[in-house]
């Protein structure tokens, strides 16, 4: 009824009712005609406060009605399944997702229970989590097991709350989520895990990662054993890291991790873990950046345990370096016993040929005044002679074997030593004879640096020093005029040095080469004493 309407009916009403006052002559009075004005006053206030209302209704249900239209929109178009239930577990309304959800439609699912859509197996679970809903008036959630329409099973999230009136619970709210590719995507990442876990395992390997804004390192149960952590396990910074690792390896592992951090670079290195003295963990540290990493960046990666990798390593090239120390010592022996024949045959079959021509020469002298040419075959006779027995001796001399390495030296100063070539021997600490087969070796040694001085260098002085303490020392100076020792390296030939370093491996020995152009030549050589591998 409009505004104006009311107006007209509310003006003919008052018209009746004051024909009706002049009509009645008991109500003439001016007494009585005001008490009339002032309840149609009050009536006409009382009208008006009506219309008001009437009119702020009418606003607030279109304000609810378009609230009403919102609700239901999200009710239904939310991506959550939502059941209304009674008190008795019965569905009152239901969502279009829980429809959906379901795989059936409302008319199938309004005014049945709930429970009937939740597996067997699942059935006293759900029957508790209902009544703690009734019970304690809070939220409550739980994950079920589902049976949808078209028979299929699926897992679901329930979180549920009731409301009460007057203390008596009358509504119960569902919301209802399938978790079914949740709980998929979970089992698939604990198969994964375990799968990685057993593979780490298998591959005595652990997994670590490092925060770089904290710098917090975290390594898991398999890396604290793999890295010998004391009981209790590793949480810490990366300088706590570090102070795990072997003091020889500590250095290099916090530059190589700075680097990569730097430089986003990967991490691969390989160090060891425990203190000096310990047994050895040996290990191999690998990862990589991951830049978008939440809250903070990081790397990533696992630790390898190559202990038993590297014993077998060290081992394998043990037996190799004592397998080649034996092929050289078998060629030295061979070598030696050769040089040996061959001095021998020289000293007991043509030395003594040229013995007996000489004494013949010296019996035809006695008898027989010789003639210049006669003289001549005797000259060249003698240093036939002196030159064989050089021979012999440079092969294998026989003084080595009878007097020892010192005279050996100093017989070999004396017999190259000459007017053009100066040559000294300095020798100390040599008071007991040592084995023969290294002195043999030292001898060779010796001699190979002073034929590449002689041959190569033109020395006019050589120097040899020989010493024994804790290790055997020699030293072969000369004032030649020197060489490039980088450029030698690269060589082939070498100079008759890969001999030398043959021998020098069975004893564990070392040789360095100083050297400048013009200004000569030094070679020092250390090795230990004893007998070869």
């Amino acid at each position: 009824m409009s505004k104006k309407l009311k107006k007209t009916e509310y003006t003919q009403l008052r018209a009746d009712a004051e024909k009706f006052l002049y009509d009645n002559s008991m109500l003439h009075s001016s007494e009585y005609d005001q008490e009339i004005k002032d309840l149609f006053q009050e009536l006409q206030v009382h009208q008006i406060e009506l219309e008001m209302q009437n009119d702020e209704l009418r606003v607030t249900n279109v304000e609810l009605e378009s609230q009403r239209g919102k609700f239901s929109g999200i009710y239904n178009l939310a991506p959550v399944g939502y059941f209304i239930l009674d008190h008795a577990g019965i569905i009152k309304d239901v969502n279009d997702t829980g429809t959906h959800i379901l795989e059936t439609g409302k008319a199938k699912i309004i005014g049945k229970r709930l429970q009937h859509f939740i597996t067997e197996e699942n059935s006293d679970s759900f029957y508790r989590f209902f009544m703690k809903i009734l019970k304690t008036g809070t939220i409550q959630r739980c994950n079920l097991e589902f049976k949808a329409g078209n028979g299929e099973v699926f897992h679901a999230e329930l979180g549920g709350v009731s409301r009460t009136l007057a203390d008596v619970p009358v509504e119960c709210y569902i919301a209802l989520i399938d978790i079914t590719e949740r709980i998929k995507a979970e089992h698939e990442l604990a198969e994964t895990k375990d799968r990685l876990e057993l593979s780490l395992t298998a591959s005595h390997a652990g997994t670590w990662k490092l925060d770089i804004e904290t710098m917090d390192f975290f390594l898991d149960e398999s890396s604290q054993r793999i890295c010998n952590m004391p009981d209790g396990g590793f949480t810490g910074s990366f300088n706590d890291l570090l102070k795990l690792i072997h003091h020889d390896d500590r250095k290099e592992v916090e530059h190589h991790f700075l680097t990569s951090m730097n430089n986003h670079k990967e991490v691969d290195l390989t160090c060891r873990f425990g203190k000096p003295g310990d047994k050895d963990c040996h290990t191999v540290i690998r990862g990589h950046l991951i830049p978008a990493a939440e809250p903070h960046p990081r790397f990533v990666g696992i630790i390898l345990d190559i202990t038993e990798k590297t014993r077998m390593e060290r081992a394998a090239s043990q037996l190799r370096e004592e397998y080649q120390n034996k092929i050289a010592s078998a060629m030295i022996n061979t070598e030696e016993n050769e040089r040996k024949r061959i001095s021998d045959s020289l000293h007991d079959s043509v030395s003594q040929l040229l013995y007996g021509v000489k004494i013949q020469l010296g019996q035809l002298e006695r008898t027989v005044p010789l003639s210049s040419n006669i003289k001549a075959i005797k000259k060249l006779l003698d240093q036939a002679i002196e030159e064989t027995r050089n021979i012999s001796f440079e092969l294998a001399p026989s003084i080595l074997t009878d007097f020892g390495l010192s005279a050996t030296i100093e017989e070999l100063v004396k017999r190259l030593s000459s007017k053009e070539l100066k040559m000294s021997v300095t020798i100390t600490g040599l008071f007991k004879r040592m084995d023969l087969l290294l002195e043999t070796n030292i001898y060779r040694i010796i001699q190979e640096l002073v034929n590449n001085s002689m041959k190569h260098s033109g020395a006019s002085q050589i120097n040899i020093a020989i010493s024994k303490n804790k290790l055997i020392e020699i030293r072969v100076q000369d004032n030649g005029k020197g060489f490039n020792v980088k450029e030698q390296e690269k060589s082939a030939s070498g100079s008759g040095l890969s001999s030398i370093k043959n021998r020098l491996r069975i004893y564990n020995g070392s040789i360095a080469i100083e050297s400048e152009c013009t200004k000569g030549t030094t070679v020092k050589v250390k090795l230990h004493e004893g007998l070869p591998k």
